[in-house]
């Protein structure tokens, strides 16, 4: 599978996440015997979730951060 894919969801990702929704995206057609379209629909639904978890996680740690320099 190719960065190339015409679906109108990647294009509004953020170029990492897009990335990583490829990457998921190609494993899933490894693994699964799925048609393409749905693999990166999974892709993006997952792709998605993991840079919500890590922008919450870094604004997490900021706030950690914070509250030890104000202590």
């Amino acid at each position: 599978m190719d960065t190339r894919i015409a679906l109108p969801e990647l294009m509004y990702l953020s170029p990492t996440t897009r990335e990583k929704a490829v990457v998921i995206a190609q494993e899933l057609l490894r693994a699964n015997n799925i048609s393409p379209r749905e693999a990166v629909s999974k892709a993006i639904l997952i792709a998605k979730n993991w840079a919500v978890k890590n922008v919450n996680r870094n604004v997490w740690k900021k706030l950690k951060s914070f509250e030890k320099e104000m202590i």
